[in-house]
């Protein structure tokens, strides 16, 4: 243990006895968390059911604790939730220590630059199905469109099975229930229920993941059946062997896929419907990702290597995930005493770092609550500090998966937004849900019109 000589405790709210305050995170969340940066500081204290909590929302703070992790913090996993253990299991998400980093050595060559440039031209081409089913005049759930298109996509691309049409392709309700345990473990009476009671949420989420395991072992079986030629993720994880020599277990191979599954569809997913939200709000933005599209495809199919030259819709994601980021609040947990910004944090202290917080926050940013894509097209001297903009974590767990994300992101947005223009319902209210991830609570209904070119 080190003894730190720092002993300043930083202020906070106290809440109310036992239960801290866990009902109004669980009412509303950002607000709580933007009160009480705003009332407390950059490390602001507070309680949920009994175990000590700190906001850090410091960007130079943020970034060292994130650098520190797996040396002085860990992931906050040490007693994960009921559902994170069910639907995430051991995976590379909640995984710790060396068989994190075994895990994350497997998987990064499948994430390297130019191994994510050969799945372009399957983004395209699946998003051009999706394109050809637009109906001008129609009116579509823009987020429900964005899942099926990225889960189709993540599949392919990892797994080598096209989904669409096929049993295997109907678990998108079974991911809307794991995803809104998650979330329930946030904000609802499973946050302070012991593990062992059911609620509607947890059976749901457990029928869930038992139905999608089930789907996922035919996968798996048929693969060492058939084999593939392809150099897929589930190839790459079958075909590995520990020290020992022994292959990775069914139960590991599982954990894996359902979270490179959740992460590599639900994000990229969510990232789009607020994009096309964001866009559908400010006509200008938008005249100026549809010129840009017009100018650098000249009407050609768009490849990985237009990605680059779509500055403004890769400045358009950009903002829209500084507007609306996915994963809105992270925690990590001090392996012993820290100090932060001068305060004496306790080893075991949850440590909360929100990117809400930060995207919103007016000193790193001007004009926080404007879409404003031309703030990430500046010189790099002009734009955002660095540490303020986490839409995909820091340090060593960065998410595996940003540069795959930006590229199908960008790829998706050029393509439909070459053959269409969207336009939100004026009557569609677009709330907030707080799921596991930060989605649009009742979809995102919109009108589709045909674009001449």
């Amino acid at each position: 243990m080190v003894t730190l000589e720092v002993e300043k405790q930083p202020a906070g709210t106290s809440g109310f006895p036992i239960i801290g305050s866990m009902a109004e995170f669980a009412r509303d969340p950002i607000k709580f968390v933007t009160r009480l940066q705003r009332d407390y500081g950059d490390v602001a204290a507070f309680s949920l059911m009994g175990s000590k909590s700190v906001l850090v929302s410091d960007p130079q703070a943020v970034d060292r604790i994130l650098v520190e992790t797996g040396k002085r913090y860990d992931h906050g996993k040490r007693n994960p939730s009921l559902a994170m253990q069910k639907i995430l299991g051991n995976g590379l998400v909640t995984s710790e220590g060396d068989f994190w980093k075994r895990q994350r050595k497997l998987i990064a060559p499948a994430f390297h630059h130019q191994s994510i440039k050969k799945y372009a031209d399957q983004i395209v081409e699946y998003t051009q199905d999706l394109a050809k089913t637009w109906q001008p005049g129609t009116t579509r759930d823009l987020h429900q469109d964005m899942m099926s298109l990225t889960q189709r996509i993540i599949m392919k691309v990892l797994f080598d099975v096209d989904v669409q049409g096929t049993v295997i392709g109907d678990v998108t309700g079974s991911f809307d229930a794991m995803m809104h345990a998650l979330g329930a473990e946030q904000t609802g009476i499973e946050a302070i229920l012991p593990d062992f009671i059911p609620t509607p949420s947890r059976r749901q989420m457990q029928e869930a993941v038992t139905h999608v395991n089930g789907l996922l072992l035919e996968l798996i079986e048929q693969r060492r059946k058939e084999g593939s030629e392809q150099r897929d993720l589930l190839t790459m994880f079958m075909e590995t062997r520990d020290e020992d020599g022994q292959p990775m277990s069914d139960e590991q191979l599982l954990d894996e896929i359902r979270t490179l599954y959740l992460a590599g569809h639900e994000t990229t997913a969510t990232t789009l419907s607020w994009a096309w939200m964001l866009l559908s709000q400010n006509p200008e933005a938008y005249a100026q990702v549809e010129a840009e599209v017009d100018r650098v495809l000249n009407g050609r199919t768009p490849t990985s290597d237009d990605v680059p030259q779509l500055a403004y819709c890769n400045a358009v994601i950009k903002e829209s995930l500084r507007c609306y980021p996915v994963a809105w609040i992270t925690r990590r947990v001090p392996l012993e005493d820290v100090e932060i910004n001068g305060y004496h944090i306790a080893g075991g202290t949850f440590v909360f770092l929100s990117p809400w917080v930060l995207h919103h926050d007016s000193r790193w940013f001007e004009k926080p609550d404007a879409f404003m894509p031309e703030r990430w097209l500046k010189d790099k001297a002009e734009q955002p500090l660095r540490e303020a903009y986490i839409p995909f974590g820091g340090g060593p767990r960065v998410c595996i998966g940003n540069g795959f994300a930006m590229m199908e992101s960008v790829l998706i947005l050029a393509a439909l937004a070459q053959k269409h223009h969207v336009a939100l319902l004026p009557e569609h209210r677009v709330e907030l849900e707080i799921a596991g991830t930060l989605r649009p609570k009742s979809g995102l209904e919109a009108t589709l019109t045909a674009r001449s070119l």
